[in-house]
């Protein structure tokens, strides 16, 4: 569920009409994604959908386990040492993807002000800066955006 309305990306970006709708859902999606992967945590609007998704790390854990165990018994049997030793590293790192996303679900937060104020930030960046390059122009990040806003939020992983 997206964090912001489709009339709040408008106004964010002082869009005029429907036309933009799509390109303004994509980039939506995308500020918010940038936003969780600087964080390490995911987000969620509000704390239903956090405790949703909480709820739901129980059959995630027992279903990744399941296919773990599963890919192990198929490497065992496989008579190709280099097929068996493929079959575990795909199950390792498929296990691996879901402990990285339980541990950021765990984490999750309820995206507050400043979280939405950075999404609103990168968004209007994206919306308005759709090439990968600016000539002509001088650039420079502003001291108090999208990441100082973040920062307090972030979820600081070790080595």
């Amino acid at each position: 569920m997206p964090l912001l309305t489709i009339e709040q990306c408008r106004q964010q970006c002082r869009a005029d009409g429907e036309h933009d709708d799509a390109l303004l859902g994509d980039l939506l999606a995308s500020a918010e994604d940038a936003a969780a992967a600087y964080l390490n945590r995911s987000l969620y609007a509000d704390q239903e959908g956090l405790d949703a998704a909480l709820d739901s790390l129980p059959d995630g854990a027992a279903h990744a386990s399941q296919a773990y165990e599963t890919a192990a018994v198929e490497a065992a049997a496989e008579a190709d040492t280099a097929k068996a030793a493929a079959i575990l590293s795909v199950a390792e790192s498929r296990m691996g993807d879901w402990q990285l996303q339980a541990g950021k679900i765990m984490a999750g937060i309820v995206a507050n002000g400043s979280i939405l104020a950075a999404i609103r930030l990168t968004l209007g960046h994206l919306y308005a800066n759709r090439e990968d390059v600016v000539t002509g122009v001088s650039v420079a990040e502003l001291p108090q955006g999208a990441k100082a806003l973040l920062r307090p939020y972030r979820r600081v992983m070790g080595p």
